[in-house]
């Protein structure tokens, strides 16, 4: 019993840790976290706490802020800025 729940952890954590790193990362290029992302690439602005979707008038525009997998920004508590 305590190899087929060591065998499981291992699986678990062994589960594509590099994709897992990958989409957590800051990108300073969209095209870069395009290769990695499964979600859309979203513009973080980290002074505000918030990311905004591409085609917004904010992407890529703010003084701070980098590129990040969609996921990853909401799970960094993120959220998506108001439409206006």
């Amino acid at each position: 019993m305590r190899r087929l729940v060591a065998a499981f952890f291992a699986a678990v954590l062994l589960a594509s840790p590099a994709a897992l790193a990958a989409e957590g990362k800051h990108y300073s290029d969209p095209a870069a976290a395009a290769k990695v992302c499964k979600s859309p690439v979203v513009w973080v602005n980290p002074n505000s706490g918030v990311y905004h979707m591409p085609g917004s008038r904010y992407y890529g525009t703010t003084k701070d802020g980098f590129y990040m997998c969609q996921k990853a920004a909401e799970a960094a508590g993120n959220r998506q800025a108001e439409s206006h």
